[in-house]
Order: structure tokens, then C-alpha cells, then sequence
């Protein structure tokens, strides 16, 4: 089977950071590593559990607890460590991270302590992904992030233009959309419905699929995101300014610039905007998003 050929093949290790409160060095150890007694001198690491896809995936890293102490006070170089494991294992590697940019505000001497912040430990990771990568040939290395604007700061330092791709993961097309709502048993006037009120996104179109009247609950999906999106004007600091922004967009003035890319940053955290990197646009999340923008604009 391929589940049985790609374990046979390759080591995954994927660190989905979503949920995971991480503040300091030591908070990343501790997504690293997990301490077991092991043989002195054996680099070991076991299956700990299956991600989303079926795919076994090595979660973290082993270590002794002396040597894990090790790494909270920068006497051992965790990195080497790493490296270390994946040179001992005769499988090809994949190495993943999901939501990267929980790390962003984290320092290689530790946050709040009062001393001068070194090198973020982002740019420390990317360093050690080339190397794990163009320099060894030990691994691939993935990294994902909803926050589009993180990517590009990371992609545009001059380490990673030359030894890394750069993808935009999107929705499903509608025509490929229509084809899987119909082919799951939904009619094909409905589907066409469905889809040019929400487009292709997988978890909405699950949603639809199961029990239930289709439409109805793109209905509630709507109600959802007009809530979402009136609530954060009514709490925004620039209620006039954000209201702009979304007028702009939705009549095709799409680049950001000085002056809004504050509130471009805030209704993306709020998943209501979206900026594309590669085209170096803003766009709605969902169009569901821009329909209620459009109804509270013109009821304003």
C-alpha cells in the first residue's frame, strides 16, 4: 500500500504550532523535544501518533531530560542535536511546520528578561533548514502559515531566494468545487448554488455535505461572517478607516499601502481579509466575507 511504502521510505516529523502557547526558547524546546531514558550515545526517535492524512509522524524529537536541561541554558546546541538524528536514520526525511509565525517574536536569549534581543530564532531556523536542505541533502523541510505577510518577510531574506519555492495553497477552483459536491450526491443546480455563494473551501463544503438542508446552512454561514465582521468594526479603534479599506477593495483597489496596511494586518488576523503574496494583493478571506461587506457598507 503507499501508506506502508511511505514508511517504509521516509521520516515525517510535523510540528503544527496552532493552539500551542510559545513565548520563549524554552517553550520552543519543549515543541522540540520530549525527554526519554535512552542509551547513552543513541539518537532515537519513535511514531507517536498519525496525522490528519493517515501519515505516521515523528511529533518530537527524544533526549534525556539532562540533555534537554541542556538546551533550556544554550549549553548544547539543539540544532546539532537534530541534525545528528536525521544523519543517523537511512530513511529520507520531511520535516514540517504549520503556523511558523507563532515564532516570530521569540529571541535566541529569551524574551522579557531585560537583556538586548539577539537574532530572532526564525531566521536561526531558516539558517538551519538551508543546511538541512541545500548543504546536506538530509531533509525536506515545509513550512506553512496562514499569516501571508510573515512568508513573504521570511522568503524575501536574501538566505532563502535562491534555495526554497514559494506556493500559494488556495481554495478549490469552482468548476473542480461543482464536480466534487455533485459526485458526493448533490444536485447539480444546488452545487452550482452553493458554490458561487461560498466557493471551493474544503471545511464549508463538508459542511454543506452533511445532514441538512444545503443552502440553509450556507445561510448560516453568512449570518456567521456578517456578525464576524460587524462586531470588529463596531470594536475597532478606526471603525471609518477599516469601512474605507473594505470599500476600496471591494471596488478593485486591492494593493496595500503605508497607510492601511495596519488595518489590512488586523482584519487578516480576524480572517476577513486575505493578502496574496505573489500577486501582492488583498483580497476577502470567502465571498461570503464580501457579500456582508458589501451589505453593511450600503447600510452604513
Amino acid at each position: 500500500s503507499k501508506r506502508k511504502w511511505f514508511v517504509q521510505k521516509y521520516d515525517m516529523y510535523w510540528y503544527d504550532l496552532r493552539g500551542k502557547m510559545i513565548s520563549s526558547y524554552r517553550d520552543v524546546v519543549d515543541v522540540f523535544f520530549r525527554t526519554e531514558d535512552t542509551e547513552a550515545g543513541k539518537f532515537i526517535s519513535s511514531v507517536e501518533k498519525e496525522t490528519d492524512i493517515g501519515l505516521p509522524t515523528l511529533a518530537r524529537f527524544k533526549v534525556k531530560a539532562s540533555l534537554r536541561n541542556e538546551f533550556y541554558t544554550k549549553m548544547a546546541d539543539p540544532f546539532e542535536y537534530m541534525e545528528a538524528v536525521l544523519r543517523k536514520s537511512k530513511k529520507k526525511h520531511i520535516v514540517i511546520f504549520d503556523e511558523l509565525q507563532k515564532l516570530k517574536d521569540v529571541y535566541m536569549n529569551g524574551n522579557g528578561d531585560g537583556q538586548k534581543p539577539q537574532r530572532p530564532l526564525v531566521k536561526e531556523l531558516f539558517n538551519f533548514f538551508v543546511r538541512l536542505t541545500k548543504v546536506l541533502h538530509l531533509s525536506h523541510v515545509i513550512v506553512m502559515s496562514s499569516d501571508t505577510f510573515f512568508i513573504e518577510e521570511v522568503y524575501s531574506d536574501s538566505t532563502l531566494k535562491n534555495t526554497s519555492e514559494f506556493y500559494l495553497v488556495d481554495f478549490f477552483d469552482d468548476e473542480t468545487a461543482i464536480k466534487i459536491l455533485i459526485e458526493e450526491g448533490l444536485d447539480e443546480d444546488v452545487a452550482k448554488e452553493v458554490i458561487s455563494k461560498i466557493g471551493g473551501i474544503p471545511w464549508m463544503m463538508e459542511r454543506v455535505l452533511s445532514n441538512g438542508d444545503p443552502l440553509k446552512k450556507v445561510g448560516d454561514f453568512y449570518k456567521q461572517s456578517k456578525a464576524r465582521l460587524a462586531n470588529f468594526l463596531l470594536e475597532y479603534e478606526n471603525e471609518e478607516k477599516a469601512k474605507e479599506l473594505l470599500k476600496d477593495i471591494i471596488d478593485g483597489k486591492n494593493k496595500p499601502t503605508k497607510e492601511n496596511i495596519k488595518t489590512i494586518k488586523d482584519l487578516m488576523q480576524e480572517e476577513i481579509l486575505f493578502y496574496d503574496p505573489i500577486n501582492v494583493s488583498v483580497r476577502f478571506q470567502t465571498r461570503l466575507d464580501e457579500l456582508a461587506a458589501r451589505e453593511i457598507l450600503n447600510n452604513r
